[in-house]
C-alpha cells in the first residue's frame, strides 16, 4: 500500500472526505515532502475523495511536475488561493475536511480556512502517527545522515586543541558535513568550559582550555532525513567531579537503552534514567525530556518526555540523550539515535561514548 493510500485508510478512519495542507516557506515543508513528495517551500496539498492536487507558484511548476503524482493548480497571487481551495473541495464532494491547526496561524485561518465552506476538523495526528513509523527504506536514509554526521566529527576532532574557539569549531564540522554532500539539520550547538552547561548553547568566540568540557550537538541532514548526536570531550584530564558526572550521564543512557523497546511508554523510559541521575544527586540538573522522535523533522513526534504517557511504536526512531548541567561549571550529554523494534533497540550512531580526551 502506498504512502497516500494509507493516509486515505486514515482519513476513513476519522470520518474525513478530504484534508488541506499548508505549507508556506518551508512552516510545513516535511509533511508537504512525506505525503507528496514535493520538496518546495510552498505548497497546499489538496486530498479529496476524488484525487490528490497541489497548489504552488511559479517557482515551482517545474520541480512540482518532477517530483509529484499530485495535480499541479497553478497559483498566481493571494486572493486567490482561498477560492482554489474552496472550489477543488466541493466540486469533488469534499464537506469534512481535516487540516493541521498548529502549522496555520490564526491570520490565516481568519483569512482562508474559516471561509471554505467546509466542516473543518483539526487532525495533526494523521500525519504525525505515519511519520512516526519508519519504513526500512527511511531508516536507510537516516544511517546514511548519521554516517556522513560522524565521518565530519571524526574529522574536524583533528582541529580542535586548546586556543581554537567555539565558533571556529562549528565552522570546521559544518564543512565537513557539507563536504561530505549533508546540509545542516539544526543550528549545530557547540559549548566549551562552563558554557557546556547552557543545554542549547549557540558558539561563541570562547577559547578552549586545558580541563574544560566540550559539547558537541548536531546532525546531517541528507535525502530530507536527520540525525541528531551529541558528544562530551574532554580538553585535558577531567577532574575527580568531571569525572562522575560524566560516568553517570553514561550510565544512565546505556540503563536507558537496556530498557528500550517498542511498547514502553515513554514517561517511564525517561523515569529510568532520571532516577540513575537523581540518585547520584544530580536530578534537578536534568530538566529535559530523555529524547525526541526523529526524521524528516529534528522533532518528528512524540519521544520519551516525562509527559509522554503514550507507548512508543515499532518503527519510531528516537533519540536517548540524559545529561547534567552544572551552572557556571559545566555540562555533559550523550546523545544516540535509535531505531525501537519489539525486541529491544537497534543504535544507529556509533561513535565512542566512553570519555575521551582531546
Amino acid at each position: 500500500m502506498s504512502r497516500i493510500e494509507r493516509f486515505r485508510e486514515k482519513l476513513k478512519e476519522c470520518n474525513l472526505e478530504g484534508f488541506v495542507l499548508y505549507n508556506m516557506e518551508a512552516s510545513n515543508r516535511s509533511s508537504s515532502w512525506y505525503l507528496s513528495g514535493f520538496s518546495g517551500s510552498f505548497s497546499v496539498l489538496i486530498v479529496t475523495p476524488k484525487d490528490e492536487y497541489i497548489v504552488t507558484d511559479s517557482r515551482y511548476f517545474t520541480q512540482a511536475e518532477m517530483e509529484t503524482k499530485f495535480k499541479l493548480i497553478p497559483y498566481r497571487n493571494g486572493d486567490e488561493l482561498k477560492d482554489i481551495i474552496k472550489t477543488t473541495l466541493v466540486r469533488d464532494g469534499a464537506s469534512r475536511v481535516g487540516f493541521e491547526e498548529e502549522t496555520i496561524s490564526l491570520g490565516f485561518y481568519n483569512r482562508v480556512f474559516s471561509q471554505l465552506g467546509v466542516e473543518l476538523k483539526p487532525a495533526d495526528g494523521l500525519l504525525k502517527d505515519m511519520r512516526m513509523v519508519k519504513t526500512p527504506g527511511e531508516v536507510e536514509k537516516i544511517k546514511l545522515a548519521v554516517k556522513i554526521a560522524e565521518d565530519a566529527l571524526t574529522e574536524t576532532l583533528n582541529f580542535v586543541k586548546p586556543g581554537r574557539s567555539e565558533e571556529e569549531i562549528c565552522a570546521a564540522l559544518e564543512y565537513e558535513i557539507r563536504k561530505r554532500g549533508g546540509n545542516l539539520a539544526f543550528e549545530t550547538i557547540v559549548g566549551s568550559g562552563p558554557r557546556s552547561a547552557i543545554v542549547h548553547g549557540r558558539p561563541s568566540e570562547r577559547k578552549l582550555q586545558e580541563g574544560d568540557f566540550l559539547l558537541i550537538d548536531y546532525g546531517a541532514r541528507v535525502n530530507g532525513y536527520n540525525s541528531d548526536i551529541t558528544r562530551t570531550y574532554c580538553i585535558g584530564d577531567p577532574t575527580e567531579e568531571m569525572a562522575k558526572v560524566y560516568e553517570t550521564v553514561l550510565k544512565a543512557q546505556t540503563e536507558a537503552k537496556k530498557a528500550a523497546k517498542a511498547g514502553v511508554i515513554g514517561s517511564s523510559l525517561h523515569e529510568v534514567a532520571a532516577s540513575i541521575i537523581g540518585e547520584a544527586g544530580y536530578g534537578e540538573f536534568f530538566g529535559h525530556g530523555l529524547g525526541h522522535s526523529l526524521g524528516m523533522d529534528t522533532h518528528d513526534g512524540p519521544g520519551l518526555s516525562p509527559k509522554n504517557s503514550d507507548p512508543i511504536p515499532a518503527g519510531a526512531v528516537i533519540t536517548i540523550e540524559p545529561g547534567i548541567y552544572l551552572p557556571g561549571k559545566f555540562g555533559v550529554r550523550i546523545e544516540d539515535d535509535c531505531y525501537f523494534c519489539e525486541n529491544g533497540i537497534e543504535v544507529l550512531t556509533n561513535l565512542d561514548r566512553e570519555l575521551k580526551i582531546l
